[in-house]
């Protein structure tokens, strides 16, 4: 099993539905890593049902509180993550308090009516940009800030981006969501080509289903509903393995990535979809 004893993740997304950031920040503390807890706060949208990204003060609280629970420190750190100075901030803070970065995870975005789902000929700019910033332009500035701290530190480290199965094949009603995961893909294949001189990997994650829960992932719920009645039925009918994945299959995938049993690994994006050909 990979030993993350003595380093440090900052991880975006961490308390973000369906829970991927949540499992990835525990599982890495059960390995040895303390962790930085970012995500974006806001008490109103994160109870809209129209979208999945942002969330409570207290769901944030509760990723750190699951990280202590393993024995390992937690910094919680409320970010608008589209924002260059809050995201730089959030890593500096995190050296300070927690003493360097050696894992990045950029595991935010969203899904939704309010978040650019929609016909991409009926959708409205604001609606295209928002879909960019919160799925794209957060990873680039996520990575952007962790990078320049691991080089600062010289020692190298790994990034970890949450892409998606739609970034491979695209589908109607999240066109912008397509476009902007696959942006995320490319992202992570450039980064990986100019940071490889400094021992920095960077690779993606891409799901396909996972368990949305309450509010996890409307833009799925509705395409399951809108192709197969339900997300059970979409799930058999899509992926071979008939069933939706867990939060926690997810992380462990991203959790390798970011360990040394990846050493070799980089500008990889890793479908984790339960066998279907996207």
């Amino acid at each position: 099993m990979s030993d993350f004893a003595g380093k440090v993740a900052w991880i975006a997304g961490a308390a973000r539905p369906p829970g991927i950031g949540r499992a990835v920040a525990v599982q890495l503390a059960r390995l040895g890593a303390d962790i930085a807890c970012v995500d974006v706060v806001d008490e109103a949208a994160a109870t809209d049902p129209n979208q999945a990204y942002a969330v409570t003060a207290a769901a944030l609280e509760a990723t750190a509180e699951a990280v202590r629970a393993e024995g390992r420190r937690a910094l919680v750190l409320p970010v608008d993550l589209t924002d260059e100075s809050g995201v730089n901030e959030s890593v500096v803070a995190t050296v300070r308090e927690l003493g360097r970065i050696d894992v990045g995870c950029n595991l935010s975005g969203g899904t939704g009516p309010a978040l650019g789902n929609g016909s991409l000929i009926d959708l409205d700019v604001d609606g295209w940009h928002t879909a960019l910033d919160i799925n794209l332009t957060a990873a680039w500035l996520g990575t952007r800030a962790c990078a320049r701290q691991m080089i600062e530190q010289g020692h190298g480290g790994a990034i970890v981006n949450l892409s998606s199965s739609a970034a491979i094949a695209g589908a109607a009603g999240v066109g912008a969501f397509s476009a902007a995961r696959a942006g995320v893909n490319r992202l992570t294949e450039v980064l990986a080509s100019e940071l490889g001189p400094h021992n920095i990997r960077v690779n993606a994650v891409c799901p396909r289903g996972i368990e949305p829960g309450a509010v996890g992932n409307p833009g799925l719920v509705r395409r399951a509903e809108r192709d197969a009645g339900g997300l059970e039925e979409w799930a058999r009918q899509t992926i071979p393995l008939g069933r939706m994945q867990t939060a926690d299959e997810t992380a462990a995938v991203a959790v390798f990535l970011a360990s040394d049993a990846a050493s070799f690994v980089s500008g990889q994006s890793i479908v984790v979809a339960g066998g279907p050909h996207v």
